[in-house]
Protein backbone atom coordinates (compact mmCIF):
# COMPACT_ATOMS: atom_id res chain seq x y z
CA UNK A 1 0.00 0.00 0.00
CA UNK A 2 2.74 2.51 0.99
CA UNK A 3 3.74 2.26 -2.72
CA UNK A 4 1.22 3.15 -4.55
CA UNK A 5 0.57 6.46 -1.76
CA UNK A 6 3.95 7.27 -2.64
CA UNK A 7 3.56 6.94 -6.39
CA UNK A 8 0.12 8.61 -5.99
CA UNK A 9 1.39 11.72 -4.12
CA UNK A 10 4.41 11.89 -6.67
CA UNK A 11 1.29 13.17 -9.34
CA UNK A 12 0.39 15.88 -6.61
CA UNK A 13 3.47 18.46 -8.14
CA UNK A 14 2.21 18.31 -11.58
CA UNK A 15 -1.52 18.74 -10.52
CA UNK A 16 -0.27 22.12 -8.44
CA UNK A 17 1.62 23.27 -11.41
CA UNK A 18 -1.76 22.89 -13.44
CA UNK A 19 -3.78 24.76 -10.47
CA UNK A 20 -1.25 27.48 -9.69
CA UNK A 21 -1.09 28.08 -13.63
CA UNK A 22 -4.52 28.70 -13.86
CA UNK A 23 -6.05 32.53 -14.11
CA UNK A 24 -6.89 33.58 -10.55
CA UNK A 25 -10.01 35.13 -9.60
CA UNK A 26 -10.27 38.08 -7.20
CA UNK A 27 -13.07 37.80 -4.78
CA UNK A 28 -13.33 42.19 -4.68
CA UNK A 29 -13.89 42.48 -8.25
CA UNK A 30 -13.29 41.17 -11.73
CA UNK A 31 -10.46 38.58 -12.57
CA UNK A 32 -6.93 40.00 -12.71
CA UNK A 33 -5.92 41.25 -15.48
CA UNK A 34 -2.87 39.86 -17.66
CA UNK A 35 -0.85 42.45 -20.14
CA UNK A 36 -1.11 40.22 -22.94
CA UNK A 37 -0.10 41.88 -26.13
CA UNK A 38 0.05 40.19 -30.02
CA UNK A 39 3.97 40.49 -31.14
CA UNK A 40 3.80 42.66 -34.14
CA UNK A 41 4.71 40.91 -37.33
CA UNK A 42 6.35 42.92 -40.99
CA UNK A 43 4.20 45.46 -41.61
CA UNK A 44 2.56 45.82 -38.19
CA UNK A 45 0.79 42.96 -38.57
CA UNK A 46 0.33 40.48 -35.72
CA UNK A 47 2.91 37.66 -35.60
CA UNK A 48 1.58 34.38 -36.81
CA UNK A 49 2.82 30.75 -36.00
CA UNK A 50 0.90 28.13 -38.02
CA UNK A 51 -2.26 30.46 -38.70
CA UNK A 52 -2.68 31.52 -35.31
CA UNK A 53 -1.57 34.86 -33.56
CA UNK A 54 1.39 35.10 -31.13
CA UNK A 55 0.97 36.55 -27.88
CA UNK A 56 3.38 36.96 -24.88
CA UNK A 57 1.22 36.80 -21.49
CA UNK A 58 2.60 38.80 -18.16
CA UNK A 59 0.56 38.97 -14.82
CA UNK A 60 3.81 40.55 -13.18
CA UNK A 61 2.80 43.71 -11.30
CA UNK A 62 4.75 45.92 -9.10
CA UNK A 63 3.95 45.91 -5.54
CA UNK A 64 4.40 48.90 -3.58
CA UNK A 65 5.25 48.29 0.08
CA UNK A 66 2.16 48.53 1.47
CA UNK A 67 0.79 46.32 -0.97
CA UNK A 68 1.71 43.06 0.93
CA UNK A 69 -1.93 41.75 2.51
CA UNK A 70 -1.25 38.61 5.05
CA UNK A 71 -3.78 37.09 3.45
CA UNK A 72 -4.11 37.53 -0.70
CA UNK A 73 -4.03 35.63 -3.43
CA UNK A 74 -0.24 35.27 -3.80
CA UNK A 75 -0.34 34.04 -0.01
CA UNK A 76 -2.22 30.94 -1.03
CA UNK A 77 -0.59 30.18 -4.03
CA UNK A 78 2.54 30.06 -1.33
CA UNK A 79 0.55 27.87 0.85
CA UNK A 80 -0.79 25.15 -2.05
CA UNK A 81 2.98 25.01 -3.49
CA UNK A 82 4.70 24.48 -0.12
CA UNK A 83 2.44 21.79 0.69
CA UNK A 84 2.49 20.00 -2.49
CA UNK A 85 6.13 20.24 -2.55
CA UNK A 86 6.67 19.03 0.84
CA UNK A 87 3.80 16.40 0.30
CA UNK A 88 5.98 14.82 -3.06
CA UNK A 89 8.98 15.36 -1.36
CA UNK A 90 7.84 13.28 1.15
CA UNK A 91 6.27 10.75 -1.33
CA UNK A 92 10.22 10.66 -2.67
CA UNK A 93 11.47 9.86 0.52
CA UNK A 94 9.30 7.32 1.28
CA UNK A 95 10.09 5.23 -2.12
CA UNK A 96 14.34 5.79 -0.57
CA UNK A 97 13.68 4.74 3.02
CA UNK A 98 11.28 3.54 6.09
CA UNK A 99 12.62 6.39 7.86
CA UNK A 100 9.61 8.71 8.82
CA UNK A 101 12.42 11.09 10.34
CA UNK A 102 13.74 11.21 6.72
CA UNK A 103 10.97 11.14 4.96
CA UNK A 104 9.94 14.76 7.20
CA UNK A 105 13.46 16.08 6.44
CA UNK A 106 13.42 15.51 2.89
CA UNK A 107 9.73 17.01 2.52
CA UNK A 108 10.57 19.93 4.25
CA UNK A 109 13.94 20.68 2.25
CA UNK A 110 12.26 20.29 -1.36
CA UNK A 111 9.25 22.77 0.08
CA UNK A 112 11.40 25.02 1.99
CA UNK A 113 14.14 25.28 -0.67
CA UNK A 114 11.71 25.83 -3.19
CA UNK A 115 10.34 28.78 -1.42
CA UNK A 116 13.91 30.25 0.06
CA UNK A 117 15.15 30.07 -3.48
CA UNK A 118 11.82 32.03 -4.67
CA UNK A 119 12.54 34.83 -2.15
CA UNK A 120 16.12 35.17 -3.05
CA UNK A 121 15.32 35.43 -6.37
CA UNK A 122 12.83 38.46 -5.71
CA UNK A 123 15.17 39.73 -4.07
CA UNK A 124 17.56 39.91 -6.38
CA UNK A 125 15.53 41.80 -8.61
CA UNK A 126 13.58 39.36 -10.33
CA UNK A 127 10.60 40.50 -8.04
CA UNK A 128 9.56 41.60 -4.45
CA UNK A 129 10.93 39.88 -1.60
CA UNK A 130 8.24 39.04 1.12
CA UNK A 131 8.92 38.03 5.03
CA UNK A 132 4.86 37.14 4.91
CA UNK A 133 5.66 34.99 1.66
CA UNK A 134 8.29 32.70 3.62
CA UNK A 135 5.66 32.34 6.36
CA UNK A 136 2.76 31.12 4.20
CA UNK A 137 5.42 28.93 2.92
CA UNK A 138 6.29 27.43 6.15
CA UNK A 139 2.92 26.97 7.07
CA UNK A 140 2.11 25.08 3.86
CA UNK A 141 4.89 22.76 4.05
CA UNK A 142 4.02 21.97 8.16
CA UNK A 143 0.07 21.39 6.36
CA UNK A 144 1.50 18.98 3.59
CA UNK A 145 4.26 17.26 6.01
CA UNK A 146 1.37 16.38 8.57
CA UNK A 147 -1.07 15.47 5.81
CA UNK A 148 1.34 12.98 4.20
CA UNK A 149 2.77 11.36 7.92
CA UNK A 150 -0.85 11.24 8.96
CA UNK A 151 -1.79 9.22 5.20
CA UNK A 152 1.00 7.28 5.58
CA UNK A 153 0.45 5.89 8.92
CA UNK A 154 -3.16 5.43 8.24
CA UNK A 155 -2.19 3.28 5.27
CA UNK A 156 0.37 1.80 7.32
CA UNK A 157 -0.79 -2.04 9.02
CA UNK A 158 -0.41 -2.34 12.62
CA UNK A 159 1.75 -4.85 13.73
CA UNK A 160 1.42 -6.79 17.38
Amino acid sequence: MRGLLARAALAAPVLAAVALGAPSARADGPPARSAIAPLAGPGGAPARVSGAPLRLSSTAQPLTRGADPWFGDDKARHFCASMVLASGGYALGSLATDDIGGRIALGAAVALGAGLAKEALDAAGYGTPSFRDLVWDALGTSAGLGLSVWFDLAATPIQF
